[in-house]
Parts: C-alpha cells; sequence; structure tokens
C-alpha cells in the first residue's frame, strides 16, 4: 500500500520530531565509570596537595621566599627534585626530627609513580586500587604537614623558653640592687654591763 504522503513531505513532517530527540540525548555513564572519574580526580587532587603541602614545608626552612620563588612556581621541579631540597634545607636548619622527616621523604618518594598510574589502563579501570593510592598519598601529606607544625611550635617553644631565664635573670639583678641599696638597722641602743660588787 503505497502512502498517501510523498518522501519529502515525509521527511519535512519528520524532522522537528528529530532535531527534539538529538537535543534531549546525553551520554549515559554507568555507575562504576562515574566511579572511576571520581577516584581518578582524586588521586591528582592528593597528589595536589601532597606537593603543595612539602613546597610549603621547603619555604618555611629557607624562610627566603624570594630566592626559593623559581623552585615553586607552577610545580617547576618534581616532587622528587622537592623532596631531595627538603631534605638538604632540613639538615642545614637543623631540623630536630630530622630522622623521622627522611623517613617520611624516603616513603614519598613513590609518589609520583603512584598518580602516574592512573594513565595505566589496567590500573586506573581499578576503583579499589585508586582508592588506595588517594589513602596513601593522604597518609604522606598529613604526615608532612604534622612534623612541618611540630617544627613551627619546637620553634617557639624555644624561643619562649630563651627569653624566660632572661627575664628571670633581670629580676634577680634588680631585687639584688634593691637589697643591696638599702641600708641594714643596726642596733643603736647601748648596752648596760652591770658591775660586779
Amino acid at each position: 500500500m503505497r502512502s498517501r504522503f510523498p518522501l519529502s513531505e515525509l521527511a519535512e513532517r519528520a524532522q522537528p520530531f528529530a532535531n527534539e530527540i538529538s537535543s534531549t540525548l546525553v551520554a549515559v555513564r554507568s555507575a562504576s565509570e562515574r566511579g572511576r572519574a571520581e577516584s581518578i580526580r582524586d588521586v591528582v587532587d592528593a597528589y595536589r596537595r601532597l606537593y603543595g603541602s612539602v613546597q610549603r614545608f621547603v619555604l618555611m626552612l629557607t624562610d627566603d621566599r624570594l630566592n626559593f620563588a623559581s623552585v615553586g612556581t607552577s610545580g617547576s621541579h618534581s616532587l622528587n627534585q622537592l623532596l631531595s631540597i627538603l631534605a638538604e634545607q632540613a639538615l642545614a636548619a637543623g631540623f630536630a626530627r630530622l630522622r623521622e622527616l627522611k623517613a617520611t621523604i624516603e616513603d614519598a618518594r613513590p609518589a609520583e609513580q603512584l598518580r602516574d598510574a592512573i594513565f595505566s589502563d589496567a590500573f586506573s579501570n581499578d576503583v579499589a586500587a585508586l582508592r588506595k593510592v588517594v589513602a596513601e598519598l593522604e597518609r604522606l601529606d598529613a604526615a608532612f604537614i604534622g612534623l612541618c607544625v611540630g617544627h613551627v611550635l619546637e620553634q617557639h617553644a624555644r624561643a619562649d623558653s630563651g627569653a624566660g631565664p632572661a627575664i628571670a635573670g633581670k629580676r634577680r639583678t634588680a631585687r639584688n640592687t634593691t637589697t643591696a641599696s638599702t641600708p641594714r638597722k643596726v642596733n643603736a641602743e647601748p648596752r648596760v654591763t652591770r658591775a660586779n660588787g
């Protein structure tokens, strides 16, 4: 049975419906794909935070932002380079918890390889493995932050304890001066002696 409308007319009538359908089509991703994308993003964010913490640690130890500006600008150095600089600066600054810091630095050496695992087809499809990477990067970040904050608190404590004895010494000096300038009372009353007999 032949249609009452020619093909051209049918095409014209169908065109608005086709445009409407195409405009409402969206790419549908499965829940697993969304979880994978979020995990990859979490890895990148955790690595970025770790890099920033190490960078700020170095800046704190050098106490010279002008000379170190080129090191920390836009990731101009790799994380491993920053870790080496951190170890050198900590040694030069007489970092109190140097052994612990060096151990944390060595733990952080593979961080770049952990981050680059997101480019591996096999690894990047393993959401559980990506979450483990995020947890490890966050652990390292927290360790560096703890060491950095601890160092700052120790510096403040040393400054306070250094000022304490000086103030106490001034107080002792003032007290001794006051005591020396105050004359002692002398018993001016004459002694009376009884003669025998």
